[in-house]
């Protein structure tokens, strides 16, 4: 139904949001953020599972609490001098990067990696400026194999891929399809990592 007079709204800094802490963890103040699958803040990866939520404003102590008797309050958006796993350099700015722990950060995909966002400035070796980008809860992203190199040239391209031949053994009917094959997975190799790239 339509108003005819103001309205009073709860609302929150579109920067800042608040989110329940879970059981007996103390989120530290200026660390990462992470949301678990129930949906309560925590400072671990977990190998990967939980997702990025924010940098924390202030500490939010829930050691001695059951799950989402306190608040903690993050920055969801802003540029953020964070901590490095690796040696950096002004090379690395416009590269996305991972949290680690919840404090340590990487542009590296390793074990416990989570997406926090992309790297917009260079301090030092071992510090960079990082543009966050939350992700709520999710998995661990997976790492990129090698792109394949096949030794065999492109030549003409054949696309209309016949019946797998049903002989000992199983193969393409001629070389020419399978090479194809092959350069159609280099091609979405190349693709999927330059969309990674651009996704931040």
């Amino acid at each position: 139904m339509a108003v005819t007079a103001n309205q009073l709204v709860k609302v929150q800094d579109g920067d800042r949001r608040s989110y329940p802490v879970a059981a007996s963890v103390n989120v530290l103040q200026g660390t990462l953020v992470y949301l678990t699958a129930a949906g309560f803040a925590t400072d671990v990866t977990a190998t990967g599972v939980n997702g990025f939520v924010g940098v924390a404003v202030g500490q939010a102590d829930n050691t001695s609490g059951a799950a989402g008797d306190i608040q903690v309050e993050v920055y969801a958006e802003g540029d953020f001098e964070l901590v490095g796993a690796g040696t950096y350099t002004q090379a690395n700015v416009g590269d996305y990067v991972y949290g680690e722990d919840n404090y340590v950060i990487n542009t590296a995909i390793g074990s416990t990696s989570v997406p926090i966002g992309r790297v917009v400035g260079f301090v030092s070796a071992t510090r960079l400026i990082v543009e966050i980008h939350p992700t709520g809860d999710g998995a661990l992203p997976v790492a990129a194999l090698t792109t394949i190199t096949p030794a065999d040239a492109a030549g003409t391209p054949d696309y209309a891929i016949a019946a797998i031949t049903n002989s000992s053994p199983f193969g393409f009917s001629n070389a020419a399809e399978a090479i194809t094959t092959l350069y159609v997975v280099q091609n979405l190799q190349r693709r999927v990592l330059d969309l990674e790239k651009r996704r931040a």
